[in-house]
């Protein structure tokens, strides 16, 4: 029988799902529904020790390729520490506390962390990500968010700060868009962060209103500006990143991932590296109860698969992973199932490709494997998948 239970560099949970820090880990009453429906921890809400600007909810969704959050509330650290305590009380959660500390005052995040761990918290997870918390410079360490985790020696020293303060396990949130996510990973390793959190999230444009003037779509706001983004188009992003983190060999333990709706996205992303996965987005889009359909099939996967841990599944895929030059080029085709195939022509169109074929009696199509180039686009294309690839005759 398999176990789900992970140990990820000190943070233990029942399994690896775990609710990110977003607008639905603010409120007691969320906390308990994740609860109810598998999550075995989550991040609170982005606490900060300094308020540079009130925000309200302001986003832009789109569900083929996520939210961009122009604005959420922070919370205050007085509301942290009650909501900590109070969930401490009333749910099993591992809690993890998501937070910043005051620009100039390095003591600060660590005098904020060990409050979250006196009021009850199992972890702290430090923000050098938030894309619109660009402030400062970086060089005098009076930053926060975004231009923080562009820093490696800024991460460095607020990790370092934070170890000395805390007993409990430290999460560096790390940011993707900087560039600079491999320096920084390492800094954050050699500094003493326990567990490195990898999702990707970038700075993005909203829709526009083009008939008004290319007006953004947030409502209820003349202006808005560059939030980030994530949902189903990051999960690739997210894998590649996770990858080269775990690949990297800091020695810490990786969490995180981004627009995962389905236990297939779980696994994925645990064998690109992750120990555990941490989800936002899927769950204000589909509810929490995405939670127990993930766990549901991944508990299935890995019976049918004989994995008896999540641990045995970590990493696996990137032995796999070659510079472009390296790649096998075997002399392969597509083949179309006969039995699966209902004729929609969908993979028809393609523009690139020469070989596919249609057969008007048998309301199939078919390919033509001496033109076939093997490239893949296909089977994407497929809404049944009836395409696979095999060796072309006599290779």
């Amino acid at each position: 029988m398999s176990s789900m239970e992970v140990n990820v560099g000190g943070f233990k949970m029942k399994n690896p799902l775990m609710i990110a820090s977003g607008p639905i880990s603010s409120k007691l009453e969320h906390l308990k529904e994740a609860e109810e429906n598998g999550f075995a921890a989550v991040s609170l809400k982005h606490t900060m020790a300094w308020q540079k600007f009130e925000a309200k909810p302001r986003w832009f969704f789109d569900s083929k390729i996520g939210v961009i959050v122009s604005g959420d509330p922070r919370l205050e650290p007085e509301y942290a520490l009650d909501l900590i305590r109070k969930a401490k009380e009333q749910t099993e959660l591992k809690i993890a506390v998501n937070l910043s500390g005051i620009p100039n005052q390095v003591e600060s995040w660590g005098e904020l962390s060990h409050m979250m761990e006196q009021a009850g918290a199992d972890a702290i997870e430090l923000n050098f990500n938030c894309p619109n918390l660009l402030t400062a410079d970086a060089k005098t360490k009076a930053v926060l968010g975004a231009n923080l985790g562009a820093d490696p020696d800024s991460c460095r020293t607020v990790v370092a700060a934070v170890k000395q303060a805390v007993k409990i396990p430290v999460i560096a949130k790390l940011n993707t868009e900087s560039g600079k996510l491999m320096p920084v990973s390492k800094a954050v390793a050699e500094a003493g962060a326990d567990i490195l959190n990898v999702h990707a999230s970038y700075r993005s444009a909203p829709g526009l209103d083009i008939y008004h003037g290319g007006k953004m779509l947030y409502p209820g706001s003349e202006k808005g500006n560059f939030g980030a983004i994530s949902g189903p188009w990051s999960k690739r992003a997210s894998d590649r990143f996770i990858c080269d983190v775990y690949w990297s060999n800091t020695g810490k333990a990786v969490i995180g991932g981004s627009g995962l709706y389905t236990w297939r996205d779980v696994v994925e992303t645990i064998m690109y590296g992750a120990s555990a996965v941490q989800m936002c987005v899927p769950v204000m889009q589909k509810g929490f109860g995405i939670g127990k359909e993930i766990l549901d099939g991944l508990g299935r996967f890995m019976d049918e698969c004989g994995y008896r841990s999540i641990d045995e599944m970590v990493g696996l895929a990137t032995k796999y992973v070659c510079a472009p030059g390296e790649m096998d080029y075997g002399d392969i085709t597509a083949l179309v199932d006969e039995t699966s195939c209902v004729g929609c022509r969908q993979c028809m169109p393609i523009a690139h490709c020469d070989a596919i074929t249609y057969d008007s009696a048998a309301k199939k199509c078919a390919v033509d494997e001496d033109l076939c180039v093997g490239c893949g686009f296909c089977r994407g294309v497929c809404p049944k998948d009836a395409i696979t690839y095999v060796l072309k005759k006599g290779k």
